[in-house]
């Protein structure tokens, strides 16, 4: 028993002490990797802290083009047998690439083109305060006057402002969205604005509660269903509002301008306080203009017909409109319709009628139809 006791005991004294041994040969490497692991993770705090105050003092555009600098110089460092790979990578014909973070899906994304504003906003469900840091954007900057991230509850959103109306094009490969900007003219054929008259606070006309940015709209949502039905691909149709907001009279001929437009209309109603009985409809075109070939005036003409054709009402003629801003800045041959008097009894009667709104817009449609036919 004692025997037993003693061998055990030698045993293990034998073992502990090579136990010892190794650990004051190994300890001294053991302590510098100790010390190395966490002056590692000190410098790369560090380094993101210094990061991101460097980043937090650029521009959104001037951090797209370091993200993307360092993305391939941190490829170039890597080694031969992955270098090739990695730079290849980042070799993407598209403009831009986003990278989703792990935990989110490409359900978790929408993203919205504001061709009024000229804004994309790239709605990332899940996205953390630091996600451009955290999962940088790379690509190019061209067409892309701003760049900036909004952090929410539920996640956050990337906008972009661009410099002028771009279509897009999305495609998706794992957790990466690589996205193209297109000029809406590499796309239609011919190019349409419609502008639905005041909206938000500024109602225009007020006759008996009615309300005239109420009228437009109505008449500017018909004519959309046309368009709509025709599915026409040649023909592209923007409009500058399709709800009771107010945008911009500069954004409202802007969006004109720039998505290259072919032509513009304006839907507006009229009002006389001095009779109920002035009645009819009116087209204004921009006289400053010349009024020869496809002109602001050609196309007011058009627009008189077809309207007055399709509701039977008087026929008032044109009227100048340099004067209105829309009009006079609009780079394309533009248009404005006052489709009838909303003082008189019997016209607001038929401007407030669903289906005296759709005679309405059918004859604006057939009027731009004419238009493009004859090369507007």
């Amino acid at each position: 028993m004692e025997e037993r006791f003693v061998r055990n005991m030698s045993l293990l004294v034998t073992g502990l002490a090579i136990f010892i041994c190794t650990s004051l040969y190994y300890l001294p490497m053991l302590e510098v990797r100790a010390e190395q692991y966490i002056e590692k993770q000190i410098r790369a705090r560090r380094e993101r802290k210094e990061r991101e105050e460097m980043l937090a003092m650029l521009s959104g555009l001037e951090f797209l083009d370091y993200t993307t600098e360092q993305a391939l110089a941190t490829a170039e460092k890597l080694p031969e047998e992955e270098q090739k790979e990695a730079v290849e990578a980042l070799d993407f014909p598209q403009q831009l690439r986003l990278e989703l973070p792990k935990n989110v899906s490409q359900d978790d994304v929408t993203v919205e083109n504001h061709y009024v504003e000229k804004t994309i906003d790239i709605t990332i469900g899940g996205a953390g305060e630091d996600y451009l840091i955290s999962y940088p954007m790379i690509g190019r900057s061209d067409h892309i006057e701003d760049l900036s991230y909004f952090f929410e509850l539920n996640g956050g959103t990337v906008e972009l402002k661009m410099e002028r109306v771009y279509e897009m094009s999305l495609d998706w490969e794992g957790q990466y969205l690589y996205i193209d900007f297109i000029p809406p003219k590499d796309i239609y054929d011919k190019i349409v604005v419609i502008d639905a008259g005041h909206g938000a606070k500024m109602p225009g006309a007020t006759i008996n509660g009615v309300m005239e940015k109420d009228i437009d709209l109505a008449i500017v949502l018909e004519l959309k269903k046309l368009f709509e039905g025709a599915d026409d691909p040649s023909i592209g149709v923007y409009y500058t509002r399709l709800d009771d907001s107010d945008p911009a009279f500069a954004n409202r001929s802007g969006l004109a301008n720039d998505s290259d437009a072919d032509l513009f209309v304006s839907i507006h109603n009229n009002s006389y306080q001095g009779s109920a009985d002035v009645r009819g409809t009116t087209v204004l075109y921009d006289e400053a203009k010349p009024s020869e070939g496809q002109s602001s005036m050609r196309l007011a003409n058009i627009l008189l017909e077809k309207v007055t054709g399709a509701l039977g009402s008087k026929k008032r003629g044109l009227t100048k409109g340099n004067d209105i801003f829309v009009i006079r800045t609009c780079e394309a041959p533009a248009a404005l319709v006052e489709v009838g008097f909303m003082t008189n009894p019997a016209e607001l009667a038929n401007l407030t009628s669903e289906a005296y709104q759709k005679k309405c817009a059918q004859g604006i449609y057939e009027a731009i139809l004419q238009a493009l036919e004859e090369g507007f």
